[in-house]
């Protein structure tokens, strides 16, 4: 089993282990779990694209001269605006125009597994209260993964500007925020942000692949009915998405498809569905996980490094 910086993550578990283990889940069946179609499983394939070309540097996603050979055939015709981050302490991003679906698409950087900032921010679970100068009028009590708000902190203010340029200069409101590991976190909460200070003329379509839980029942309760278009796509045996444990009062948001050992993707209604065939079920522990599956394939992508052809 291989994972990026697994030897962090496994001594970060080590703190819930016993509990996760002595208090196994519950399985709730659920008749409106359903297996998505092919042509449904196809269509998740730009945004797919997208969250890999997030493991990009700046100057190559804001150049976008054939990145490699998927990108530049699937997702013909985007027009990037804005591109920053390190890759270290400030995850990479971009901010773009996209035809096909005539949208605005954010991009943030997953967890490279050879920084070790973003694995330290991966592994601290303790809670915070936005600032409501970054999430004005968010609801009393919603809380937030630490690590994962300040690493959003450095870079939402840059994230927001090139969001309102290409709003202007493509004249649309629609805006398709996308990520995977720590960049579905951060496209999360960076959807739930700009919803609270662009308004309601704006609409948001989230798609994070292997998402960790992101905050507590407050945060998920107006995450669920504020960004009713939110996907979080979760691959077979993938420990991330049920971190940090729900014990700790983290929990995780509606939208969930999870990818099954036959390949099938299942549509699990609700928050952390615990039907067996979603991940809560399948994936109890991290005893029976598998670190390689975070980085998918998502039908044939994998996440992980930057592909320059």
């Amino acid at each position: 089993m291989w994972f990026p910086g697994r030897s962090v993550l496994l001594s970060t578990l080590t703190l819930f282990l016993g509990t996760v283990i002595a208090a196994p889940t519950t399985i709730i069946e659920r008749a409106d779990i359903s297996i998505l179609s092919a042509a449904q499983v196809e269509s998740y394939t730009p945004y797919t694209l997208f969250a890999k070309t997030g493991y990009c540097a700046p100057s190559i996603t804001l150049a976008w001269s054939c990145i490699y050979s998927a990108v530049c055939k699937q997702l013909s015709g985007f027009k990037p605006v804005a591109s920053g981050g390190d890759g270290g302490v400030v995850q990479y991003w971009f901010v773009g125009y996209y035809p096909a679906t005539s949208s605005i698409v954010v991009v943030y950087q997953g967890t490279d597994p050879n920084k070790i900032v973003p694995l330290l921010t991966d592994a601290n679970f303790t809670f915070a209260t936005p600032s409501q100068s970054i999430f004005p009028g968010l609801t009393s009590g919603a809380q937030v993964h630490n690590g994962f708000y300040n690493a959003y902190a450095l870079s939402q203010a840059s994230v927001l500007a090139a969001v309102k340029q290409a709003s202007t200069t493509y004249s649309t409101k629609k805006i398709t925020v996308v990520g995977h590991s720590l960049g579905a976190a951060l496209a999360t909460l960076s959807a739930a942000s700009m919803k609270l200070r662009l308004g309601s003329g704006y609409t948001f379509k989230v798609v994070g692949y292997g998402k960790p839980r992101v905050g507590n029942q407050a945060w998920v309760t107006w995450v669920d009915n504020n960004l009713t278009d939110l996907t979080r796509v979760n691959n077979k045996d993938d420990p991330v998405p049920i971190l940090p444990g729900r014990f700790l009062g983290y929990v995780g948001s509606q939208g969930e498809i999870h990818i099954q050992d036959d390949n099938d993707w299942a549509s699990c209604p609700g928050d952390d569905n615990t039907s067996a065939g979603c991940t809560v079920a399948d994936v109890g522990n991290i005893l029976i996980a598998d670190g390689a599956d975070h980085l998918g394939p998502y039908n044939g992508i994998s996440m992980g490094g930057c592909e320059v052809s």
